[in-house]
């Protein structure tokens, strides 16, 4: 039997987070956007109208705020419930369309296309438009025999509109190809950081093209053996498959940026009792028991008037849990050990570490407390309720128009 010749294709959102907010507000069609971070920070994310105006990712929001009202930017606080069902909606649309599916990050997903018996191209361009009539936000597809190429390809698909936002890079010809390599710079490179982009800089390999016509010794010796992967990807050569079954966690970090600085035990210790549960809802969720639980507060590192702490501690289980009656009184008991008087606290979290499934054998009095405390959110403990002072600011955030009732969309 002929050996199937590989195809990828790499589907990728456009501007996700500024798209999901476009869904419910089609006002925003042409209106620059930006996204800040948690507190209203830094930019994160922008539309494409944004990075026109010369915005970049990671400047601080107060940089550019008068640039901002200059151009009347429409500025949103990061809505991650909603960004998170959205991209739900659009993985579980793009996962009709292959039975071999990686879902790489919130708004990128991988397919296997090899044994598809129609033309890839018109089925990804059929995927393309039922994203954007399923959900509203509008893709991008790139197909390659491997997923390196895959995601270059998806990169020529969101530049160039003559491509309707789906691109085979196996079409072009050998010389095209090239011709294309060599407008890409090494560093865009997928998978290539900017420190291995340095290391190549360094000795003459600027672009995509000197990169593929680069000894391949070379480039093993810069990056080792993940470089020489995606050296052989870009010739052709698939190396990197389909990453169906989720890595399996080493730990859970729930942390957070406090809306204020916070001096006071018990705002402090409401924070990291309702970060906790976060953390352990995602225990849940994984089905995974911690054996380790780690709190951890700081002051803020950027303010060179006051002195800078920073304070954690770790305790270990004997017996792996996920029981919230155990670990939700531990992340107070831990966190009175280690608070200091007299500080402004600036960040804190919880970390769960040395994870493991949650079918092992447990404790004969964990299970009866487990099965007691069974009703997840229903109950609260005392000390998560408080002033809520220590949640982020959110001055732009719009609603969370699937995820809560009371922020349904609504039509006048």
């Amino acid at each position: 039997m002929p050996k199937t010749e590989k195809k990828f294709a790499l589907i990728d959102c456009n501007n996700f987070y500024a798209s999901c907010e476009r869904v419910f507000e089609p006002k925003l069609m042409r209106q620059p956007i930006v996204v800040l971070s948690n507190n209203d920070g830094c930019v994160i994310a922008r539309s494409n109208e944004a990075k026109a105006l010369g915005i970049k990712m990671g400047e601080p929001y107060f940089k550019v705020k008068d640039l901002i009202i200059d151009k009347c930017v429409c500025v949103k606080s990061s809505n991650y419930p909603l960004y998170g069902d959205m991209s739900s909606r659009v993985m579980k649309i793009i996962a009709k369309y292959s039975p071999i599916q990686e879902v790489y990050s919130i708004d990128e997903s991988f397919l296997d296309l090899s044994n598809m018996c129609v033309d890839p191209s018109q089925q990804m361009r059929s995927l393309k438009q039922k994203v954007k009539d399923w959900t509203g936000i509008p893709v991008s597809v790139g197909i390659g025999s491997t997923k390196t190429k895959a995601k270059l390809a998806n990169r020529i698909a969101k530049q160039y509109g003559s491509f309707h936002g789906v691109f085979d890079i196996e079409s072009l010809a050998h010389e095209r190809y090239m011709k294309l390599l060599s407008l890409v710079d090494v560093g865009d490179i997928w998978g290539i950081g900017r420190q291995s982009a340095k290391k190549l800089k360094n000795i003459g390999i600027t672009s995509a093209y000197a990169f593929y016509q680069a000894d391949i010794g070379i480039i093993e010796t810069l990056l080792g053996v993940n470089g020489k992967r995606l050296y052989r990807e870009l010739h052709g050569h698939h190396c990197l498959e389909i990453e169906q079954i989720e890595a399996p966690r080493k730990q859970i970090v729930s942390s957070r940026s406090f809306g204020h600085d916070l001096s006071d035990y018990d705002e402090i210790n409401q924070a990291l009792s309702i970060l906790s549960r976060k953390a352990l809802i995602k225990l849940k969720k994984r089905g995974l028991s911690t054996a380790s639980i780690g709190v951890f507060i700081y002051t803020n590192p950027f303010k060179s008037n006051i002195e800078h702490i920073s304070l954690s501690k770790t305790m270990g289980l004997a017996t792996p849990s996920s029981d919230q009656a155990l670990i939700m009184p531990l992340v107070s008991k831990l966190l009175k050990q280690i608070y200091e008087v007299g500080y402004q606290f600036y960040k804190g979290g919880v970390v769960l570490s040395s994870l493991s499934d949650e079918g092992l054998q447990h404790g004969l009095f964990e299970q009866k407390a487990d099965k007691q405390h069974s009703y997840g959110n229903l109950v609260k403990y005392a000390s998560e309720i408080g002033n809520n002072r220590w949640l982020p600011r959110a001055e732009f955030r719009s609603n969370r128009f699937t995820t809560q009732w009371n922020e349904l969309l609504k039509v006048q």
